[in-house]
């Protein structure tokens, strides 16, 4: 796994985490003929990788037809595709919403570790998830999750990283993002004025063997058993 601490391009970054988790995750797409994105209501960029590709969108929230794209109405733990259906999925700013009750969806516990294991089957062997997501302190509130270190790991749980990336909001001016380490991050929370992250990881995740998914998934479902015993486990509770 390589640590990567250099900035996306371009290297204007503007307001919010997008500037800096779309050209990452685009610069990564590669070769990749079959492609999903997972919560694609503002995939914009999608368009643009129709013509060589075969891409589909899945969102639960009534979708816009894109040019070029199969756009789905659906969401990824009760996906509409067969197994090992595609090369690449791309998960931007979508799993820390899945579960909760917002964007058309029911609310069900854990549905972020669902969700990661429904993608997991949908790659093709050898497939790449990209995903992006709030990092920093740990918190749920009604529609979105804050990952720390112990969540990251727990979700991530059946994958290898094959390379990390993290970004912290500077906040000088109207606000940018900068490359730092995942340990820069332990206090950030989320921008509730401007509606935006002050901590972002960046993930490009291959399925792990199915002897390292087995084991993480016990020790998940341990972690979780744990959390509820000791009350850990508290839904939309923002810290002080």
């Amino acid at each position: 796994m390589r640590t990567e601490p250099t900035s996306p391009t371009p290297t204007a970054l503007g307001t919010n985490e997008r500037s800096v988790e779309v050209p990452w995750a685009l610069q990564r797409v590669g070769g990749a003929r079959r492609v999903l994105d997972v919560g694609c209501s503002t995939s914009d960029y999608l368009g643009d990788l129709a013509p060589c590709r075969r891409v589909y969108g899945l969102d639960p929230d009534g979708p816009q037809p894109i040019q070029n794209v199969g756009v789905v109405k659906g969401t990824v733990v009760a996906p509409p595709f067969p197994s090992g259906s595609f090369d690449l999925i791309l998960c931007v700013s979508t799993v820390e919403h899945i579960g909760l009750p917002i964007y058309g969806q029911r609310e069900f516990p854990h549905g972020d570790l669902l969700a990661m294991r429904h993608m997991r089957r949908l790659l093709a062997p050898g497939g790449r998830l990209l995903l992006t997501l709030p990092f920093g302190r740990a918190q749920v509130n009604p529609w979105f999750r804050v990952y720390d270190r112990r969540g990251l790991r727990r979700l991530t749980g059946g994958f290898r990283a094959l390379s990390t990336a993290f970004y912290r909001l500077r906040t000088h001016g109207e606000g940018s993002y900068e490359a730092c380490r995942a340990a820069d991050l332990r206090r950030a929370g989320y921008d509730f004025e401007h509606m935006r992250t002050e901590g972002v990881a960046l993930a490009e995740l291959t399925p792990s063997g199915p002897l390292s998914f087995l084991l993480s998934r016990a020790l998940t479902r341990l972690s979780l058993w744990f959390d509820r015993l000791t009350g850990k486990e508290r839904p939309f509770l923002r810290p002080c």
